[in-house]
């Protein structure tokens, strides 16, 4: 397997850049990340990270917004953005002889942009339609529920593009504010991932950020604590005709060396065609078309999360499904068979991820922002190779428990009772 080596140089401004040089691709993948989300608001600002990543596509300094996609778009790239919990990133991905163009462009709409009150407008409305939009998509409508009930009191459960009424208050002074206060070279990474060496983007990013005010590190988000002590449950009925179910469980945080077990336990429960839950509900039952495990990390918790859509009728035997197969792994663990095959998806998955130039500035990005620390593909293989049976069966018992648990459906009418009483009563 190819192991891409990094670099990372700090600018005397504290802005940090991190490269991975992939001399046989073709494209190079740039990022700009601040660390800022959703966990750094508060409830009145709910939304303004996300507000704020999509004005700044409206206009610069040097640009309008058509202009900002056509630098990048006329020469066969791409450009985007995207807000999370913890983050905020802007990118672009291009032929690598266009790397300079890529690179000015996203530091001038991260720097630059101007907010005129009548892009402000516009893209207000936008982001109402946003809302709108995953409002009428019960798939995801119910992993928002599901963090709103995992996360209780806590941003984590509050939702990245904030409310109509947060995101309707607010106003220019305020996105201008967030901007000066978050976007500074103490509380950014670049990164950059294909075909360019580690000294031309030093050189290019130290030539494009001269005179950027240093400005002053993120303060400390506030922390998770846990408190939940049973399973909670959230409720909406729609009229469609799946119910759409989200079960899962709080577990480990983004440096938490118990990740590596968990996701060993993740791919044998979820994440493949030949999991024991696709096997028991898809392929023995035809119960769904699909069921997913996912797991969802932040700085000092996380998720272990079982998605499925099912026919209403269905919805009580395929949670009977997955909390059998859940206490099933408690109890007796997993078949070394199982193990094996983990630790190969997770090795053909982290390999297949090394051809991608854009997945990987990804992972460099966000991992040397939210926890300081990269870790290479071959110190990660090395983990998940060293997980034991005992190290999955160990993880089961902390992370699937009564008190952890945590249960949201989208669906039509359903029996709550018998539902919450199903969860209530299993043997977890």
């Amino acid at each position: 397997m190819t192991n891409y080596s990094f670099k990372i140089t700090e600018l005397p401004s504290g802005l940090r850049i991190i490269t991975s040089e992939m001399p046989h691709m073709e494209s190079v993948a740039v990022g700009i990340w601040a660390k800022l989300g959703n966990r750094y608001e508060s409830p009145e600002f709910l939304g303004i990270s996300h507000f704020l990543e999509h004005v700044n596509f409206k206009g610069t300094k040097k640009r309008k917004a058509r202009q900002i996609s056509q630098a990048i778009e006329s020469v066969g790239g791409s450009i985007n953005g995207f807000t999370s919990e913890e983050v905020t990133c802007y990118y672009a991905k291009v032929r690598y002889p266009k790397f300079e163009t890529a690179l000015e462009v996203l530091l001038d709409l991260y720097k630059n942009s101007v907010y005129n009150l009548e892009d402000i407008e516009i893209e207000r409305k936008v982001i109402f339609e946003e809302i709108k939009m995953y409002n009428d998509m019960p798939q995801q409508l119910v992993y928002e529920n599901f963090n709103t009930i995992s996360w209780r009191g806590h941003p984590l459960g509050r939702p990245v593009l904030g409310t109509f009424e947060t995101v309707g208050n607010i106003r220019r002074k305020d996105l201008l504010s967030h901007r000066n206060t978050y976007y500074v070279p103490l509380n950014t990474v670049i990164s950059v991932a294909g075909n360019i060496k580690h000294e031309t983007v030093v050189r290019k990013v130290s030539e494009l950020s001269k005179g950027w005010r240093k400005g002053a590190k993120t303060g400390p988000c506030l922390p998770y604590k846990e408190a939940q002590r049973s399973p909670r449950f959230s409720f909406n009925t729609r009229q469609i005709e799946q119910a759409h179910l989200v079960l899962g469980f709080k577990s480990f945080g983004k440096t938490d060396p118990e990740r590596f077990p968990l996701k060993i336990l993740s791919t044998v429960i979820g994440e493949n065609m030949s999991s024991r839950l696709n096997h028991e509900i898809r392929e023995k039952r035809g119960l769904a078309y699909s069921v997913h495990s996912h797991i969802s990390r932040y700085r000092d918790t996380g998720a272990f999360q079982i998605g499925v859509s099912t026919d209403a009728v269905n919805l009580k035997k395929v949670i009977e499904l997955i909390l059998k197969t859940c206490n099933n792994i408690s109890s007796k663990g997993i078949k070394p068979v199982e193990l094996k095959h983990a630790k190969e998806f997770v090795r053909g998955c982290t390999a297949l991820a090394l051809e991608r130039t854009s997945d990987y500035m990804i992972w460099l990005g966000e991992n040397l922002l939210t926890t300081g620390k990269i870790q290479n593909a071959g110190e990660l293989i090395e983990k998940y190779n060293k997980v034991s049976l005992e190290d999955v069966q160990r993880v089961a018992r902390k992370v699937f428990t009564m008190k952890k648990l945590n249960c949201a459906v989208v669906s039509p009418e359903v029996n709550q009772k018998e539902i919450k009483d199903l969860v209530r009563n299993s043997t977890l």
